[in-house]
């Protein structure tokens, strides 16, 4: 493709191949630079386009620019142009290749002869002085008055022969802008991609269009369009005839009626608009508009409520209606069951958040919290004194989503019947306890309680519990101390300079679920070097800092004090900004 190729030099390194030559790429120290495509987009995005370099400028359309060809003169080609840039698609096409005869012209050539005609490229067959417009491949006849409202002249057509025009597929009849009016039979019609649609003048006014602006066609042209459907009134329209007093809303292209009640509830009286009663009949209708959400309503013979939430019923219940504080009384009796029928049945409503309940007759309690029902079990119940406040129908609760089981208490030492694991609950989760850690933590067994496994089971589980703070220990690896919930590792350098040792042994399957910390640093002040290195480094405020020669020097330190320690134990430790002076 050329991109990174200048005339005057070899081409760069940066863009080898096809997909950097595209897309471009990033050098050594991160910079990222554009490739062909990118570069090309760049300019032709740019407002009022952005043209090649000239006399330090960039140029942009509307400006006339000399442009040289590489080849020079020769055979009535002038060794330079002007070129006018006319569009933000020939700046960017100069900026890639600022050259005339020997660079885009062989752009153009190369494509017309790759792609013979371009998107938009009107061409007539002189057999019958059909016109068609070149549109993705295919070509889409064009009649007179669509030509005149898309101001495409037909006199400039190209002639093709009948073997060339075949090579295009026939597509679809081109039409004219949307929005375009046109009467046929006394019947209003706009175009929307290219399909007519049937359209009275309330709809066009309606849509802030002007009745009287039909353009005048023939039936015979009129006729060639694929007929569409009818346009039905902006969603949210409410609407009655003149004659039937019966009121719609516009939702989704359908008409849904009003019941008293809706009517009133939404206050749609404002909103309504009367129109004929034979515009009416023509628009598609179904079902009726919903009660508004948080409405509670029943069949017309009150075997069933339910609770409008989404546009949906949801099912109601005497004790769910209790737990939620509704009455009876503010229930609506809908007048039709052909009209609660038409609303979508939804999943049975919830109860209000934090309640405790038990259902279906079963001694199983839960409680509902974040949108979900969590079991708890009798050892729960009993250590939190919770006890159920309302017992639901198993034919509602049953379909609430399922949550995780109610922790016992933090700190809570318990273990299953079926084994001997013991866990301690923190922050709501059960965590396996070690023997050395439960030594560690000086926890008893006469405080270990027991219950039933597949009650055990149903409870979150973490990772090991983790020891008292300030705890000493090894691993069968490594030396820490547990600090502030995190491990921090001591390294046998600060273990000696310290004193430190450790108190409790650890397995090291349980410290890998302990986060880690940063190591415990040397003491102030400590001059450290790596073994086999020449770098020397002080701990200041917990951090190694390099020192040079002169900062070490007016420091006054003396190199009898530098502790010499393995590479890989100075490289535990973090780094900070070099002091040089």
């Amino acid at each position: 493709m050329g991109f990174d190729c200048p005339d005057a030099t070899g081409c760069g390194n940066l863009f080898p191949g096809f997909y950097y030559q595209l897309m471009g790429n990033v050098d050594l120290e991160g910079n990222r630079y554009l490739g062909a495509a990118k570069s090309l987009m760049k300019s032709f995005s740019t407002p009022s386009g952005r043209g090649p370099m000239i006399g330090g400028s960039i140029s942009k359309v509307g400006d006339t620019v000399e442009i040289e060809n590489t080849l020079g003169d020769f055979a009535g080609i002038l060794g330079r142009q002007l070129v006018t840039i006319g569009n933000r698609a020939t700046a960017a096409l100069y900026r890639y290749t600022p050259h005339v005869f020997n660079g885009n012209y062989n752009f153009w050539r190369f494509f017309t002869a790759w792609f013979r005609y371009p998107n938009g490229t009107v061409i007539t067959s002189p057999a019958d002085g059909l016109a068609y417009i070149i549109q993705n491949g295919e070509r889409q006849r064009v009649l007179p008055f669509v030509a005149t409202v898309r101001n495409l002249n037909l006199t400039n057509a190209i002639a093709v022969s009948p073997t060339e025009l075949e090579n295009y597929p026939l597509g679809s009849i081109y039409g004219p802008p949307d929005s375009t009016i046109i009467s046929l039979n006394d019947t209003l019609f706009v175009f929307m991609n290219g399909v007519r649609h049937p359209v009275s003048s309330f709809v066009l006014t309606q849509r802030k269009l002007d009745p009287t602006k039909k353009l005048p066609i023939s039936t015979e042209d009129a006729t060639i369009f694929t007929v569409g459907s009818q346009l039905t009134p902006t969603d949210g329209t409410v609407l009655r005839g003149q004659q039937d007093t019966t009121a719609y809303l516009v939702s989704d292209g359908v008409l849904k009626k009003y019941s008293e009640f809706t009517f009133t509830q939404h206050k749609a009286a404002k909103l309504l608009q009367t129109i004929p009663d034979s515009e009416i009949a023509i628009y598609p209708k179904q079902g009726f508009v919903a009660p508004l959400d948080g409405t509670l309503i029943q069949n017309h013979a009150k075997t069933n409520t339910y609770l409008m939430n989404k546009e949906r019923r949801l099912p109601l219940t005497p004790e769910l209606m209790k737990n939620l504080g509704f009455r009876t009384k503010d229930v609506v009796t809908l007048t039709t069951d052909e009209e609660i029928a038409s609303i979508p049945i939804g999943p049975p409503a919830t109860p209000k958040e934090n309640t405790y309940f038990t259902y279906g007759g079963a001694h199983e309690l839960f409680l509902f919290k974040d949108g979900a029902k969590h079991p708890i079990s009798p050892f729960v119940a009993k250590q939190r004194f919770i006890t159920p406040d309302f017992t639901f129908e198993a034919s509602i609760a049953s379909s609430w989503p399922e949550g995780i089981a109610i922790p016992p208490k933090n700190g809570t030492l318990i273990k299953s019947d079926k084994a001997t694991t013991v866990y301690i609950v923190t922050a709501g989760q059960l965590r396996p306890i070690t023997g050395e850690v439960f030594k560690n933590l000086k926890l008893s067994f006469k405080n270990v309680n027991t219950m039933p496994d597949a009650d055990l089971q149903t409870l979150a589980k973490g990772g090991f519990a983790t020891p008292a703070e300030n705890t000493y220990f090894t691993t069968s690896k490594n030396f820490y101390v547990y600090r502030k919930g995190v491990k921090q590792l001591i390294t046998p350098f600060v273990a000696k300079q310290r004193g430190m040792t450790p108190d409790f042994s650890f397995t090291s399957e349980a410290a890998s679920d302990w986060a880690d910390g940063t190591p415990i640093p040397p003491r102030e002040g400590t001059l450290l070097q790596g073994d086999g290195t020449s770098t020397v480094y002080i701990v200041e405020k917990t951090i190694l800092r390099s020192l040079t020669d002169t900062a070490f020097k007016r420091r006054g330190f003396n190199r009898k004090n530098i502790k010499v320690i393995p590479v890989a134990e100075l490289n535990l430790f973090p780094r900070g900004t070099a002091i040089v002076k």
